[in-house]
Parts: structure tokens; sequence; C-alpha cells
């Protein structure tokens, strides 16, 4: 038995003792392998997922998401939406302390957020509150030490997710994180571990928060209770995956992600290892560029379509765990709905139709790809079978990751077999496809109507009103097949059977909280 959850439910038919030995115990380190060091300590800024991932145990936001990808509370005890959606009154949460054990009030929100607001700072999302795209804040006030107000100056219904968002943590911290000249000193949050030591380039050491007031709630995705059973998590890294499998297999680690299906087969075969796996947020998409000339004519992109058959696509890639999803964001999003189920089928007779249509003489089309995600190279192969089966003849073009994803950047190339990674409301997602060319190469899709819809959305509040917005830009995505989108991805982890409770989520980001270890 591995999970909490799972104890939580048989523990009726256990014995006292067996009880016992699934209760948490207090204690101990765990050792989580990282593939590559962080990139600092100061939230949003020089990050990456790695580093987003550790600093996520150090500090809280006001809110943040649940396993089924909600909105929940966190530093914040509750909040009023008024003002239609310009005014967001924050109430914090009562007993919460920071790592040096000041009280966490309305001020410190205040401070954070004007830090990371501050242009100076480099926050890598200040963009997305600052105007750059409509949203901004225009004030944020604090009538008393637990209230906080944030003013927009447009109505908006994608302000808390973004608030919760994985990548750029809205951090609350406290400002003796910073030094007297205002760099950035040392991390000083409410979450449950604090930074203990930090070897570059070897690894990050986290030790665990006494004073720490958890949530109420279960431990749910980044939300819930955080509690740290165990003194310390050192986060170890090593680049070597036949390293971190080894050592997975002797004890001396106890947590390797994003395992691929080789890797997953290997280490089923060991009796300490437990293999993790459920669907991820980041999505895998085949991109027609729709100024080349060949994909530029719609019927040529549809032809493509519909010689695909993506369930099958799907199931192969992840090996049974993800099926085709039409849209570009997760089937577990409450706006993907039976408008977001409808897709493409696969129709031998009508690519032949289309092909007419688009007078295509049977030149070979060109997939770019690489073999740094296993997943773009496997869709690209698979796909190269699928199209010649329909009459379609393609090659692909095998490039390193800097050179695919340099190519993607600049609208190099014709087919890209490609992936993005996870965001939580469709508008994010969209805004990684749809906007003008003259801004980025990178957006797909260059439709002004529909590029000026998803901001329509991102304001919006009312969430009937979001989902017709959302329906009515799947079907023109569908007709138009700017991109192709193919499936979620399959998170996955191996875990030593010394670490207890440790559980993947939609999320994929590996949480220590709530773990403990029995030797």
């Amino acid at each position: 038995m591995k999970h909490l959850r799972l104890a939580s439910a048989l523990v009726a038919g256990l014995s006292a003792s067996a009880v016992l030995a699934d209760a948490p115990k207090m204690g101990g380190t765990a050792k989580v392998v990282i593939g590559s060091d962080i990139l600092g300590t100061q939230p949003g800024v020089a990050r990456d997922s790695g580093t987003d991932m550790i600093l996520h145990h150090i500090f809280e936001a006001l809110v943040a998401y649940d396993d089924n990808l909600e909105v929940q509370p966190m530093l914040a005890e509750s909040w009023e939406i008024s003002d239609e959606g310009k005014t967001y009154t924050f109430k914090l949460r009562e007993g919460v302390t920071f790592h040096n054990g000041a009280p966490l009030t309305s001020a410190d929100v205040k401070w954070s957020w004007d830090r990371w607001l501050d242009p100076e700072t480099g926050w890598g999302c200040t963009y997305w509150y600052d105007g750059s795209e409509a949203l901004k804040i225009e004030a944020i006030e604090t009538p008393d030490p637990q209230t906080v107000v944030f003013r927009l100056n447009i109505p908006s219904g994608l302000f808390l997710a973004q608030m919760a968002n994985f990548q750029c943590m809205t951090a609350i911290a406290h400002s003796d994180s910073v030094g007297a000249d205002g760099t950035w000193s040392t991390p000083i949050g409410t979450g449950p571990f604090k930074l203990g030591e930090w070897k570059k380039g070897v690894s990050v050491t986290l030790s665990k928060n006494p004073e720490y007031s958890p949530a109420p709630g279960e431990k749910s995705g980044f939300a819930g209770a955080r509690i740290a059973y165990l003194d310390s998590v050192e986060f170890l890294t090593v680049p070597e995956i036949a390293t971190a499998m080894a050592g997975l297999r002797s004890g001396e680690l106890h947590v390797v992600t994003d395992i691929n299906a080789t890797q997953e087969t290997e280490l089923k075969t060991a009796e300490n290892v437990e293999v993790q796996s459920g669907p991820g947020l980041e999505w895998s998409a085949l991109l027609l560029n729709v100024t080349d000339p060949v994909m530029k004519d719609r019927n040529m992109r549809l032809a493509v379509a519909h010689a695909i058959d993506f369930n099958g696509l799907a199931l192969a890639v992840t090996r049974g765990a993800s099926g085709y999803n039409a849209a570009p964001f997760s089937s577990q999003s409450v706006y993907h709905g039976e408008v977001q189920k409808g897709g493409y089928t696969r129709d031998l007779d009508k690519v032949k139709e289309l092909l007419a249509a688009a007078n295509y003489d049977g030149t070979p089309l060109k997939i770019q790809t690489s073999r740094r995600y296993d997943v773009f190279y496997q869709t690209a192969v698979i796909i190269q079978a699928m199209l010649g089966e329909a009459g379609i003849k393609a090659d692909l073009e095998v490039l390193e990751w800097p050179a695919h994803l340099d190519n993607y950047f600049n609208g190099n190339f014709q087919i890209s077999s490609f992936g993005y990674s996870a965001r939580t409301d469709p508008v994010m997602n969209y805004w990684s496809i749809i906007g003008p060319r003259e801004e980025s190469p990178a957006y797909q899709w260059h439709d002004k109507e529909i590029y000026g819809m998803t901001f329509k959305a991102a304001a919006e509040v009312d969430p009937a009103k979001r989902q017709a917005i959302f329906d009515t830009i799947h079907s023109k995505m569908i007709a138009e097949a700017p991109t192709l989108n193919l499936f979620n991805s399959v998170n996955s982890a191996a875990v030593n059977s010394a670490l207890e409770g440790y559980e993947i989520w939609p999320g994929n980001k590996p949480r220590l909280w709530g773990t403990w270890l029995t030797e």
C-alpha cells in the first residue's frame, strides 16, 4: 500500500499493527533527483521547472491549484470579487508566520507584489499585470492587517488562475529576503520547508519549518495541508538517468521523475520501486505553418488532419495512458466540454478530395522533430507512416533540440512535431498559439477576431460565458486547422518503497510535504 489516500480507504480492514505501520512517521531525509541545478532562489526571476518546484516548498501564494485544477485558498482564507470583476478582496488566514517568525500581514502581501511588479526585479510575468496584455493592477490596498484589495483596470476572469499559475509564482515573501541595498539575499517564505543549504551544481537541501501553519483540508495539488513529516529534503543534481535509476534501486535515492517507457519497464522489475503515471497538463501538437507556401492552403492542412488516426497515435505514444484531445488544454479542465471532444476523424477518401482541391503535386512534406523528448520523435515517425498510407509522402528532419526550438520560435518549418508546457486556464493555452505574427513567428494562428476573443475570455468572470467563447474558438480552430492538437502528456515518477505518501498529480511537480520515510 503506497498512498495515504489508499491507507484511509482500507484502514477499517487492517489490524492495529498494520494501521500503525502505515501511519506517517516523523523525521529523516528524502532524496529527490533533479536533472539540473536550480537557477536561483527568487521566485519567478531566474526560473525553470525544477527551480519553480523547489521554491514551491518554501513559498506560498494567496491561492493555489488543487488536484482538480480548481483554484483554492492558500494564504488567503477567502476572497470576494466585486465591481464587476475589477476588485478582488482577500482575507488572510490567521496564525501564519514566516520562516523568521514574523506574522503574515497584508503589508507583506503588498510588499511582495510591489517587488514582483517592479520592472527592476526582472520577474518573468510582470507583463501579465502591467497592462501589456490589457490587464493592469492599478492599486494594491491594505485596509487592515488581514485584508488585501487588488484593483484592476478591467474585469478579469483570469486573475485568480494567473495568481495560482505554476511558472511565475506569486510568492508572498518577507521583506528580510532582500538586503539593505534591495538585492535578493535569502528566501524567507511561509512554506513547510525553508532553505537549508544550496551546494551549487550538487544539491539543494530544504529543512522542515517547525512553526508551519497548514491550510485546512487534505493535501491536494499545491492546495490543502502541506504537512512536513520529513526533517529535510535533499534535491540532488543527477544528470545521468542510469545513475539515478541505480540509486533508486539501491535505496540511496527516493524519487526520480519524468521517466520514459523503457525506463519505466525496467524499473517495474525492481521489487522496491513503484512506478506511478497519470495524465498531465502538457500537450503535444503538430504545428502546420500557415505561412508556408504549401501549408497555407487550408485544404492541405485539412488533408493532413484527416490522414491521421489521432486516437491510435495518442494511445501508441502514451502507452495507452492518454487518448486524443483536439483541444489545446487538458481534458480535465472544467472548460473541456462536449464541443472540445469534437476533432478530426481519419477519412482517406476525404483526404483525396482535399489533396485535389489543394492541387497537391506530390512533393514530400517535411516534418521537423528532435530526440530530446521521445514523444516528439515517436509522434513524428507514426504520423509520417499515417500520411504515407493516405498518399501524402513526408520526410523527417531530425534536429538537435536547440535548433528545433529555435526554428519553432522563428517559424522556420513546414510541419513540426512539438509540445507545450503545462498551463492551467484555456486562455493561457490559447495565448501560446494565437497571436500576431509580427509580434512573434511562434504564434501559429494569426486570426485577429479569434485573438480578440481570447481577451474577452480573459476579462469574462461568468463561467458559462467563458465556456461559450472557448466553444467558438475550438470550432473555428478545427475548421481552419492552423495546428493539430494531439494528446496530453503522461506524468511519471519512480518512487523507492521507503518513501510513503508520494503521489503524482496533473501539475507534475514533486511535492514532498505529506510524505514520510518508513526506514
